[in-house]
């Protein structure tokens, strides 16, 4: 009895010294992401500076630590109202999963732009130390360590530490959906199954791609000639786990995730989307490196075929990266090089695989001389990675925020001319620096202009610079920042604005200007006489916004 109990103590300090090195290794990825972020601008950059939806996965989660910091009022009163303040809130058009987190987040730590940067790197951190980690189980330490240090420096990642967006999370959950649908292929269990469905559906409720994970269990069957498994319960296990727990809201929000689809259903789309996602892959890791996990890949299926000892593992991420290609290939949300974030993690480790059984079949044994041999393969591999600069550059609209909360208007409303990211960034710094909510923003692409979703049927509401001072007197507008970047330009309720602006400068009073880091332009704020002291119609603003869907 004592041995048997000595024996249990000896696992449980084991595994509790695993998890203590792997926490270790998940500090570290997370210090040296943070000093990337820093060194790439991220820091000083204003959030939504280069991608629209930031703003809004931004808004959502501060909105979430607000909500419970006043005490749980009324729900949907509680969103109106903020939304009237800060109208970039993203709930219903994606999950809510990532929010909640990020809730969690602002709650403990001040909504700083850093702050908010902090879950990107401890999420890219678990990425690239699980690759790692498993990669070295399987394969060997040095394979392992390869693996999560070419991980760390890919563009997509590094891209990624530097945006607040759905497709790191999804990245993560995704594999570790994988890894325990590895080990019910080996162990067959209900467990593992179980642990496949919580996480797929962590995925889908984090962002609408992770269905792709739907993909993996008919994937595998098919990788590895595993058809028997139709007639075992477990198999179907996930399926009513994921039907209860992320169809409902599924199925409730589906009509609005739609509207914000780019693209129609169709061969078109999908033979387009194989193309481009085809050509972006080779220009980011090279013709070689794909070769490699092409051959990983035919490995993984040629050893399931087989029953070999240990070919789950790899099933399981050959059944990832071809699902989440195929999914994005074939639901036309969009053609974004970030979509296939969740591909690169199963990429690398199909790398290391395809090179380590390459090297298996001209030799056998010495260990050491192929894991340094597949570690310098994939090192050299991700040089050309390491060349494409990754940055973000601020752009005028922090600065313009701080200086219109700094003069303490009677006033607080402002509308921004802007394109869809230059709004996000003055909505966001607002939110970061005006922690009372007082300050009312006012989107041009919604006061200005009729604007469906991804900028389609877009319509100015107003026909000349004259009707729209007009309509600015109308809805009380105390402050204006005109963005005077080509992009934002282009719109033509901009140029009315930037019109106004210079044909009455007896009401526009500049208040200052801010350029853009890159030169492209610059933001110009302006004090509206004549509004100063004029109270916003909140419940005028409520039916114009509320009432025209923009919420």
């Amino acid at each position: 009895m004592d041995g048997a109990a000595a024996s249990r103590r000896t696992s449980l300090a084991l595994v509790a010294l695993k998890g203590l090195l792997f926490l270790i290794f998940v500090a570290l990825a997370v210090v040296l992401i943070a000093v990337q972020q820093r060194a790439m601008g991220g820091y000083g950059s204003e959030i939504s500076a280069d991608n629209a939806d930031e703003a809004s996965h931004f808004i959502s989660g501060l909105m979430l630590a607000d909500y419970v910091r006043a005490g749980f009022p009324n729900p949907m009163a509680f969103a109106v109202n903020y939304y009237l303040h800060l109208p970039k809130l993203a709930i219903g058009h994606w999950p809510p999963l990532y929010y909640m987190l990020e809730g969690a987040l602002f709650l403990a730590l001040p909504p700083t732009t850093p702050v908010a940067l902090l879950l990107p790197a401890v999420l890219a951190a678990l990425l690239v130390v699980t690759t790692g980690w498993v990669t070295a189980r399987v394969l060997g330490p040095l394979q392992g360590l390869a693996a999560g240090a070419v991980l760390l420096s890919v563009p997509p990642l590094r891209e990624a530490t530097l945006v607040i967006q759905l497709d790191l999370p999804v990245a993560l959950l995704g594999l570790l959906a994988a890894c325990a649908y590895a080990r019910f292929l080996r162990t067959l269990r209900a467990g593992p199954a179980v642990a496949f469905g919580l996480l797929a559906s962590a995925a889908i409720l984090t962002k609408g791609t992770g269905m792709a994970l739907a993909l993996l269990p008919p994937l595998c069957l098919l990788f590895g000639g595993r058809f028997e498994l139709l007639r075992r319960w477990t198999f179907w296990l996930p399926l009513p786990i994921v039907a209860l727990l992320a169809g409902p809201w599924t199925l409730l929000t589906y009509a609005r995730a739609a509207a914000g689809f780019q693209y129609g259903w169709g061969s078109a789309f999908t033979l387009l989307a194989a193309r481009t996602y085809a050509d972006g892959l080779v220009a980011a890791v090279g013709a070689p490196v794909l070769s490699l996990a092409a051959l990983g890949l035919v490995f993984a299926v040629v050893r399931g075929w087989r029953r070999s000892a240990g070919a789950e593992i790899w099933m399981a991420l050959a059944a990832l990266a071809v699902g989440t290609l195929a999914f994005q290939c074939l639901v036309p949300a969009g053609i974004d090089p970030r979509y296939l974030l969740p591909l690169v993690a199963p990429l690398v480790m199909l790398v290391a695989f395809g090179a380590t059984a390459l090297i298996g079949l001209v030799t056998q044994g010495w260990p050491t001389l192929s894991g340094l041999a597949v570690a310098l393969v994939l090192l050299f591999g991700a040089l050309p990675g390491l060349m494409v600069r990754v940055e973000k550059k601020p752009i005028g609209m922090d600065a313009a925020a701080q200086a219109l909360l700094a003069r303490e208007a009677a006033n607080p409303l402002v509308l921004v001319g802007s394109d869809a990211m230059g709004e996000g960034a003055l909505v966001s710094a607002v939110a970061q620096h005006d922690r009372a909510r007082r300050t009312v923003v006012l989107r041009g692409t919604k006061m200005l202009a009729k604007t469906g979703w991804n900028a389609t049927d877009y319509q100015p509401l107003y026909a000349d610079p004259t009707a729209l001072l007009a309509g600015l007197d109308q809805m009380g507008v105390g402050f204006v920042a005109v963005d005077t970047t080509p992009a934002a330009q282009a719109l033509l309720h901009d140029r009315q604005l930037l019109a106004a602006a210079e044909a009455h400068p007896d009401r526009f009073h500049l208040v200052a200007t801010y350029p853009r880091a890159d030169g492209a332009g610059e933001v110009r704020l302006y004090a509206l006489a004549g509004n100063e002291a004029k109270v916003p119609d909140m419940a005028a603003l409520s039916a114009r916004l509320i009432g025209d869907k923009a919420f």
